[in-house]
């Protein structure tokens, strides 16, 4: 009995040692993949493509047994600004070295304009962005038959925010491309994204797909009050209700437009809470077909736009 007690602790504790090296490795991956970014902007820049972009961190956990990791305290620095943009958190779920998984999301908190960037704004201005700060959700799912779904929740504070979702389907070839690149080792990864062949093979594997239905959708909380009040007060633009105005104005000008969507649109700037786009094919609209223009003779109105999409506009 007591062999069997200490054979299970022997057990336990080689367990509980080989997540905590299999962490400390997946933390490793992370850093290397924020240097390799460091380095890649440190190219753009020396090419003069764009200015010098840093990253930095405070922390950087991950779990294996989750599939997940977290960057705490980043920092993004500009040239001579220093840092312009700061982020609470980043966390990770479905991460897995060299390995695509069928689902995986993203959380980000609390990102937020630094004070190089606030000094160089008026003062209501830099006052105003200093209120805001942004969050956001992202999450995908890739299923067998091939259908490939998309979230994601963009918001400022909790008074403002913009959300989509899309279904791809017949997205096996892109899937499976997507999965190789993942396998390669990271400097083979920067190598294959850097070449001209990458955005052929990319646009090349997205042709054999098709888009099947989402919905693009926001929701104001007083977010777009306070900022046209904000830019009112520094005589940028009209007031609120002068701003309705010209927009009631111009709905009613819109011809093509479905009278329910006139109205929708009509409700959302009398009462500004909330504005949801959907679409859904009755077939899967094929990239390819967007592409050569074998669509273009069912396209020719907005009104043939709208029933071949299925297109629905809702307020509030």
């Amino acid at each position: 009995m007591k062999k069997s007690v200490i054979a299970l602790v022997v057990l336990a504790a080689a367990a509980g040692g080989g997540v905590y090296f299999a962490n400390k490795y997946a933390e490793d991956v992370v850093k290397q993949q924020v240097e390799q970014a460091n380095q890649s902007y440190r190219q753009l820049a020396a090419n003069g493509d764009m200015p010098l972009i840093s990253l930095t961190y405070k922390d950087v956990s991950a779990n294996v047994l989750t599939s997940s990791y977290s960057i705490a305290g980043l920092e993004v620095s500009m040239a001579e600004l220093g840092t312009v943009a700061t982020v609470e958190q980043i966390t990770a779920k479905g991460v897995k070295p060299r390995e695509l998984a069928d689902s995986g999301s993203v959380h980000l908190v609390g990102a937020k304009a630094a004070p190089a960037i606030l000094q160089m704004l008026p003062p209501q201005t830099s006052a105003f962005v200093q209120s805001l700060a942004l969050h956001g959700d992202y999450s995908y799912q890739y299923q067998n038959d091939g259908q490939l779904l998309f979230n994601q929740q963009t918001r400022i504070n909790d008074e403002f925010s913009l959300s989509y979702n899309f279904t791809l389907a017949q997205m096996q070839q892109f899937w499976q491309y997507a999965k190789e690149i993942s396998a390669l080792a990271p400097d083979q990864q920067q190598q294959l994204v850097g070449s001209e062949a990458y955005a052929e093979q990319i646009v090349e594997k997205l042709l054999t797909g098709a888009l099947s239905n989402g919905a693009v959708s926001i929701e104001n909380n007083g977010f777009i009050e306070r900022a046209i009040a904000m830019t009112a007060e520094q005589g940028q633009t009209p007031d609120l209700e002068t701003i309705k105005g010209m927009a009631l104005l111009n709905i009613s000008m819109l011809e093509p437009l479905p009278q329910n969507m006139k109205d929708a649109l009509a409700q959302f700037v009398n009462q500004p809470e909330k504005l949801q786009l959907s679409f859904n094919f009755a077939e899967p609209l094929q990239f390819a077909k967007v592409q050569s223009g074998e669509l273009m003779p069912e396209l020719g109105s907005p009104e043939a736009i709208i029933e071949f999409a299925n297109l629905q506009l809702k307020a509030n």
